[in-house]
């Protein structure tokens, strides 16, 4: 597998003009995705859950477009794109998927955890393929509509028909992503690639703001200004970043004083080893076992935890703050 970069030149929508995609789920991915799929000028349809229980049938509806049970949209896909929440999609598979899918269609998901896992077993008579946006889908939409995209990648488990890789670009570039470019991976570093970042960035961040609000609150700072340097700090300087290049905002856009404590003492703060450690368990399964048997237990854990971080005196000044400084 190389490093192409595929972008709307590489990729002709025509391999799905006369082909119906079925978006199952319409939420935070599937409504956003949906809408740019049809916006260049694809067929769509929405499966949606039972309209008595959940919300996505009526925004769909709402939206223009044909919504159905998830049965219905399964049998006439050609495409069968699932946006469904991943710990809800075996079940939904098993009852409502599977024995609906037509041979020779492409299955599609935006994550590939339940078919790496084995969650999802597809039959061994359709395109297997992934295509995911970096970015959540209220961001998709709002590149797509800026006549912009966002970044992604897909990934090709299973090619039935012998073009399952260029159905899923078209896909790609109907939700606008090639416009600026997407790559080619594989489901596995697709899900455990996603999991990790997800641990140590997402996770590492998070932690590492309250650390630094809670230190300087706890050694007599003013809590507004402790929860400014804690968030609002790192949201001014990560856009720089990631226009210009770590090494250009350090070197030449941050003062001299940042620099040198960035290259110097920002290193004490990370446990490389314990970084590895989780890269490890990632890809040995352990947190995707985790999480499947904290779903299956109804989240007890995940509930305290919110509790928790919601009673938290970080949570309680940040609220403050953003009524004080306009932010509310």
């Amino acid at each position: 597998m190389g490093s192409k970069i595929y972008r709307d030149k590489d990729v002709n929508l025509d391999i799905l003009k006369n082909k119906t995609i079925a978006v199952l789920g319409y939420g935070i991915q599937g409504g956003p995705q949906a809408q740019c799929l049809r916006d260049s000028g694809l067929k769509v349809i929405v499966g949606a859950g039972p309209r008595e229980q959940f919300p996505d049938w009526d925004k769909a509806k709402k939206d223009g477009f044909t919504v159905m049970p998830i049965d219905e949209a399964t049998r006439k896909g050609d495409v069968v794109h699932v946006l469904l929440a991943d710990p809800v999609q075996p079940t939904v598979y098993k009852e409502a998927i599977h024995s609906n899918l037509r041979p020779n269609c492409t299955l599609s998901f935006c994550h590939g955890f339940n078919v790496l896992y084995g969650g999802i077993v597809p039959p061994e008579n359709v395109n297997v393929v992934l295509f995911v946006p970096n970015a959540p889908g209220h961001l998709v939409r709002e590149k797509f509509l800026s006549g912009s995209g966002i970044y992604g990648a897909v990934a090709v488990d299973r090619d039935v028909t012998g073009d399952a890789l260029n159905i899923i670009l078209a896909l790609a570039k109907g939700a606008g992503s090639t416009r600026v470019g997407v790559v080619e991976i594989s489901f596995q570093e697709e899900t455990e690639g996603d999991n990790f970042e997800e641990q140590v960035l997402y996770g590492g961040t998070i932690h590492l703001m309250k650390a630094v609000f809670e230190t300087m609150v706890k050694n007599g700072y003013n809590p507004y200004f402790a929860y400014a340097k804690a968030i609002r700090s790192l949201r001014s300087v990560v856009d720089v970043m990631d226009e210009t290049g770590i090494e250009e905002y350090i070197s030449k856009l941050s003062s001299r004083t940042c620099e040198f404590a960035v290259r110097t003492n920002g290193p004490r703060v990370i446990n490389y080893n314990e970084i590895q450690k989780i890269f490890e368990e990632t890809e040995r399964g352990d947190f995707a076992t985790r999480w499947m048997q904290e779903w299956q237990l109804g989240l007890p854990h995940l509930h305290r935890m919110r509790r928790t971080g919601a009673d938290s005196e970080m949570e309680k000044i940040g609220k403050e703050w953003r009524k004080q400084f306009g932010e509310g």
